[in-house]
């Protein structure tokens, strides 16, 4: 029920979808531009080295004359170059680790993160009295709110993360160098994720909703995701394998056009899903496609 009425909601409020996208070029061309002084310098190196040479040598083969085997030796012979500059130039593998750290683990999370409070407010006021809300207009007006939200979630996130990557690590250990690794590691991450996504589902929703702070609203979100795991859970394992399957479809399909669309819409189906489930598990009655829906509460449901 709550996949059902978060597509109904989504596809009546589509243009929530086209605010995510405007927002999500925004971020792209920040991000980009906040990597520049990091890439720079090791794209000069990599070229100097002749990894692109070699690239463009086996795309050659592949496609033109040469082959597979050509193929194989030259693309080879790109990731020896490529390993070369980062294990013989200390400067470019510690410019690309302040990268990765900087860049990939604090700035793209926390600003990626600041257009989950404004969305969820735009989300709520639709379904708690069928408003409709401009997402530039909350997005500067919670944009304190979502800068203390945002660095919440970039640190727990970075600790649940962290956990993950252990995981992955040992499964990579375990399982080895075989056809059965791409498998097992796809399907642990894809169990992992959706547990990650269930503990901090909620959390959005009890800051905006019952207009906790930061920090109690995590509390309380956890205490609703703890309560109702079972059938939180298992939407958001189905959302996920739903949106993983649609996802490379419409790439391949669309030759990777259908990404600029993706992104937007499954990130306003997430936020909608995310907040049917918190108004169905605490029985909070919510417009559907302008109806009003009333859930029914579990005897386990948090009230």
């Amino acid at each position: 029920m709550s996949i059902k009425n978060a597509v109904k909601n989504l596809v009546s409020h589509f243009g929530l979808v086209w605010s995510m996208l405007v927002y999500y070029l925004l971020f792209a061309a920040l991000i980009t531009g906040l990597s520049l002084p990091f890439i720079m310098p090791v794209m000069r190196e990599l070229s100097d080295a002749g990894v692109f040479t070699e690239l463009k040598a086996a795309y050659d083969a592949l496609f033109g004359e040469g082959g597979f085997t050509v193929f194989t030796d030259k693309f080879y012979e790109a990731y020896q170059a490529l390993t070369g500059v980062f294990t013989d130039n200390d400067a470019v593998a510690a410019l690309t680790v302040w990268f990765f750290v900087l860049i990939v683990v604090i700035a793209f999370r926390f600003f990626l993160g600041l257009h989950e409070i404004p969305m969820m407010t735009v989300i709520d006021g639709a379904m708690s009295c069928n408003c409709i809300y401009g997402f530039g207009g909350k997005f500067f007006s919670t944009l304190w709110l979502s800068v203390r939200y945002s660095f919440a979630k970039l640190l727990v996130t970075v600790l649940i993360d962290a956990v993950i990557g252990g995981i992955a690590y040992g499964i990579i250990l375990a399982v080895g160098n075989n056809w059965a690794l791409p498998f097992v590691l796809t399907l642990v991450m894809v169990v992992l994720s959706a547990l990650r996504s269930t503990l901090l589902s909620c959390w959005a929703s009890c800051i905006v909703n019952e207009g906790h702070g930061v920090a109690r609203g995590f509390f309380r979100a956890a205490k609703i995701a703890f309560r109702n795991f079972g059938a939180i859970y298992s939407m958001l394992l189905v959302s996920i394998l739903i949106m993983l399957s649609l996802g490379a479809f419409i790439t391949l399909f669309t030759l990777g056009v259908g990404m600029i669309i993706i992104l937007p819409l499954f990130s306003a189906y997430t936020g909608y899903l995310n907040a049917t489930m918190y108004y169905n598990k605490l029985g909070k009655r919510y417009y559907v496609d302008g109806d009003v829906f009333t859930p029914i509460i579990k005897e386990n449901s948090v009230i």
